[in-house]
């Protein structure tokens, strides 16, 4: 079950038996464009000067930028106001908490109203942002037993999980992962939080908040959960086998998206599911290559996270950004790219600075890093040479970092800054191309630098992310004369790139995909992709879709399960040989703790009942010359043997030595009768491959048992 809109980032719930395995938790990111836009603290004053400074055209007419500062209300913060509203009955007022007068209301939601926007800019700065979080009103939170991060597109939800309920279950996340996930939550915290020490987050009842979670608005979490919460992931390796309560195995892949992105192999008993989030099979990025061997061991795939069919493909895509850039610099105005300081903007800047190369503009140009978190992650990317490409692994042996940030850094044409405020000023003084804030353009620093650098044509915004609504980022930003490109970079696999995947790996027997990549569902919930031959449901290979709130039967089950011999038990156990193979009978207690089960050695009441119901079992290869000779031993005279190619085939190949050849060897042919009277009374023995028929009186087959069991051995 999906418990986010189709289009949002990932976040699942898989029950396989008795485990209820929840696969990423992300946060929904369309709300974010119905919020107020918060610019801090940044003086008026502050933005005049900046503006002045460092526009490359700027103007003498701060009046009117006073003016444009001071706008009224928009329709979408009013929208958003009547939305908070709206909700407010269902969020609580007022909450007892230490050391606090709880006699004290305080606010729940940001407070928009038709007074001048200095104040509404003042209240969204120092008040909360509301969000609205998975819907886990449906789900027993106390009952996920695992949760599997595959990338930190899909964790900002993280938190909410681990600090705010009653979930116990474990966290399973690669290094790079984790470490990312937790700058974008730090990130997130820092644009859509208040202060770490501001009353609000103190006074709210987080335990109860998430239970009704399809209806309600939560703030955003502080800095101390983000540590909790990142405390309790357990880091994994690629190809690492984790076993967990006996019978649950996890598998982590390379996925190829991100450093460190990942795929798992869920296997429990003889059921393997592959769970395929955000990959890629582009070549010449720096993260390690997508690994498609997962779905070699895996009857079930969930395919999540693919990428919408009109999307752009990557490099055409990157020669747009360039060739923007390019145009921009060469009129010496600054360009802007609201993005996180992860992921594909690594190789972006390298083909970048590449492109600039070429054009002769490298030595006219810097590059900013403006994110309170980029510091942090441009270093630490530059340390993970073991999650990398092998062509940028190789790269570890030279005296240079493998990403190209890196060098560019220490040469001093690439700087990162916390805020746009201090250094960042000072050290403007070349056309500037500026990564970091929210691709929402609802905080952060890009906030400001679109009041700084909006006003003049010369300047550019490239918006690169995939998965933002562009339109409803800059509505809050009319009038303003900054050039505007759109060109998402995508690296993520279409659903064409899918079925490829699913044809070169061995086909698994049923595929869930998103239901915006299909064509159309059948009454049974089988789909027609939306790929370019129209891939539909076959005799082997099962495609459904899935959406938000609807269960989907993965039809899977297996008719054995994996038990384990006790030490005592095994010791008892002697097998005889038949041919090539050797057998021994079992019998036990089966004893199940903690999804594993086990076979002991039985009691004596145990041993007893098994008495009454155990049987002979035989094993062997009927010969027909022993059978004749036991049956001649009995008195039988004559007996019919038929068998094909003989009596009524017409086929004489099979002369009289082949016949006799036949006789004396072992019985492997489709069938074989033998018809006889003994005592009078017909009877007839049919043996085929796998058993032998006896068909008699009752009166004499005890007489015909002995003969047919000493062609056979008993265990």
């Amino acid at each position: 079950t999906s418990l986010l809109p189709d289009g949002e980032p990932n976040c699942l719930v898989l029950k396989l038996r008795q485990m209820l395995i929840l696969l990423d938790c992300g946060l929904g990111q369309e709300q974010l464009y119905a919020m107020p836009v918060r610019e801090g603290a940044m003086a008026e004053e502050l933005k005049e000067g900046l503006l002045s400074a460092h526009s490359p055209s700027a103007t003498a007419d701060t009046g009117h930028k006073r003016k444009h500062a001071h706008t009224e209300t928009t329709d979408i913060r009013q929208d958003w106001a009547m939305f908070l509203k709206a909700s407010t009955s269902q969020f609580p007022q007022k909450k007892k908490a230490r050391g606090l007068d709880t006699n004290k209301e305080f606010p729940t939601a940001v407070a928009i109203s038709d007074t001048a926007s200095s104040q509404s800019t003042r209240a969204s700065a120092t008040r909360e942002y509301m969000f609205k979080l998975p819907d886990f009103s449906g789900v027993d939170l106390k009952s996920i037993d695992v949760a599997l991060v595959s990338n930190y597109n899909h964790i900002l939800a993280l938190p909410y999980l681990t600090e705010f309920t009653e979930f116990q279950g474990r966290i399973f996340a690669t290094e790079p992962t984790i470490e990312f996930g937790r700058q974008l939550m730090t990130e997130f915290a820092t644009f859509f939080g208040t202060s770490v020490s501001s009353a609000p987050h103190e006074v709210i009842d987080r335990k109860k908040l998430i239970a009704q979670s399809g209806s309600g608005l939560y703030p955003a979490y502080t800095h101390a959960d983000i540590k909790a919460c990142i405390d309790k992931i357990q880091p994994v390796r690629f190809r690492e086998h984790i076993a967990l309560y006996g019978s649950l195995k996890l598998t982590a892949h390379s996925a190829g998206y991100c450093l460190g992105g990942s795929n798992w192999l869920i296997q429990i008993g003889t059921e393997s599911i592959a769970y395929i989030s955000s990959s890629s099979t582009q070549i010449n990025l720096h993260p390690d290559l997508f690994d498609g061997t997962l779905l070699e061991h895996a009857s079930t795939v969930i395919a999540a996270d693919l990428r919408p069919k009109t999307s752009l493909t990557y490099d055409t895509g990157v020669n747009e950004v360039c060739a923007t850039i390019a145009r921009t610099v060469a009129r010496k105005g600054h360009v802007l790219i609201p993005c996180a300081i992860s992921g594909f903007l690594f190789d972006l800047l390298e083909d970048v600075h590449l492109h600039l190369s070429r054009m002769g503009l490298e030595q006219q140009v810097q590059y900013s890093f403006v994110s309170p978190v980029a510091d942090t992650a441009l270093q630490y990317s530059n340390i993970l040479a073991e999650w990398m490409a092998p062509r940028k692994q190789e790269m570890v042996y030279l005296p240079e970092a493998p990403l190209l940030h890196g060098i560019l850094l220490e040469k001093g044409t690439a700087k990162n800054y916390k805020s746009v405020h201090g250094a960042f000023s000072s050290d403007l003084k070349f056309p500037c191309i500026a990564f970091g804030g929210h691709p929402s353009l609802r905080s952060g620093p890009m906030v400001n630098l679109l009041h700084m650098w909006g006003k003049k044509d010369i300047n550019s915004i490239i918006f690169i992310e995939p998965r933002i609504d562009v339109q409803a980022s800059l509505e809050p930003f009319e009038g303003l004369e900054i050039s505007r490109s759109i060109c998402p970079l995508d690296i993520r696999l279409s659903v064409d790139q899918l079925v490829e995947v699913m044809k070169k790996h061995r086909h698994p027997k049923h595929v869930l995909v998103p239901v915006h990549v299909t064509a159309s569902t059948s009454s049974d919930g089988a789909a027609e992709l939306a790929d370019s031959k129209g891939t539909t449901s076959t005799s082997s290979i099962r495609w459904s879709a899935y959406k938000a709130g609807v269960p989907i039967q993965l039809g899977i089950g297996s008719l054995y399960e994996t038990v384990l011999l006790s030490e005592e038990l095994a010791k008892g156990i002697f097998p005889q040989s038949f041919g090539s193979k050797s057998f021994a009978p079992v019998a036990g207690s089966l004893s199940i703790y903690n999804n594993q089960m086990q076979l002991e050695p039985a009691s004596v009441a145990g041993r007893q009942i098994l008495a009454l119901h155990s049987q002979r079992q035989l094993r062997g290869v009927m010969n027909l010359q022993t059978l004749l000779a036991g049956l001649a031993m009995i008195g039988v005279v004559d007996p019919v043997v038929t068998k094909p190619g003989i009596d009524g085939d017409d086929d004489d190949d099979n002369n009289d030595d082949n016949d006799n050849d036949e006789e004396g060897s072992s019985l492997e042919i489709p069938e074989i009768r033998v018809e006889f009277k003994l005592d009078g009374l017909p009877a007839c023995i049919i043996v085929h491959e796998g058993e032998t028929v006896v068909k008699c009186d009752d009166s004499i087959r005890q007489l015909l048992r002995e003969s047919v069991l000493k062609c056979l051995q008993s265990l």
